[in-house]
């Protein structure tokens, strides 16, 4: 169970990736002649709306109760600063990894994740600690409670079609590889899933969107396969 968004999600994810047979069957041409790699911006991280005593119970099961307690008011925005480096190494690792990455990796509360997408296989993950770091060929944005109910389902084409999500990218290849982009929100969806911040609610709006989305999306991710297989089968290469 890896929490999100942290590095082990993404580490968890890229793997869910490189194993999807549906990925194979309809990327099999994303990336390759162009750059596929995708950017997943994540905004308005809410560390300073979250406390430590309201993250899950798995991160700081290794600190006495009453230590738990005397910390629990204590904002993510603020946990690096008040635990400085002579409080961080008595710890637990995964505490410490955790403030870690919200030094290093969180912008502004904005989180950057590089997905290295080619042919059909993701070629590497990573959560950026300098965002221009990396040469992508597309950016995905929305805010993180966007991206948490993308993680627990919700299809990305109801995400982008609602204005949840921007995608910034050739469109005239996103609309040949149309469910390439919507094969990754469902692989994160597949990934055993523990979240760091609470959820918010999902209008009524949004869920009839997201059910009226869902089928033709189906349908279409079945097209694209059997037309890439064909493709694959009459080749003469």
């Amino acid at each position: 169970m890896s929490l999100y968004p942290t590095e082990q999600w993404l580490e968890a994810y890229g793997r869910a990736l490189d194993e999807s047979r549906a990925l194979d069957d309809i990327a099999s041409g994303w990336g390759v002649g162009f750059n596929g790699d995708v950017l997943l911006v994540i905004d308005d991280v809410p560390l300073a709306d979250t406390t430590l005593g309201d993250l899950p119970d798995e991160v700081l099961a290794d600190l006495p109760a009453d230590i738990q307690e005397g910390i629990s008011d204590v904002t993510l925005a603020e946990a690096p600063e008040r635990f400085g480096e002579t409080l961080r190494p008595s710890l637990p690792a995964n505490v410490q990894d955790l403030l870690y990455q919200i030094e290093t990796k969180v912008h502004d509360g904005t989180i950057y994740a590089y997905v290295g997408l080619e042919g059909g296989e993701c070629t590497g993950t990573e959560v950026l600690a300098d965002p221009g770091s990396r040469d992508v060929g597309y950016v995905v944005k929305g805010p993180y409670q966007t991206w948490r109910r993308i993680v627990d389902g919700r299809p990305v084409a109801s995400a982008w079609l609602n204005g949840d999500l921007a995608i910034e990218g050739n469109k005239v290849r996103l609309v040949r590889y149309g469910s390439v982009l919507q094969l990754v929100g469902d692989v994160a969806a597949d990934v055993e899933t523990t979240h760091l911040f609470p959820g918010d609610a999902a209008s009524p709006g949004e869920l009839v969107l997201d059910e009226a989305v869902r089928q033709p999306v189906i349908l279409g991710r079945l097209a694209e396969r059997q037309a890439s297989l064909v493709t694959r089968t009459f080749s003469p290469f």
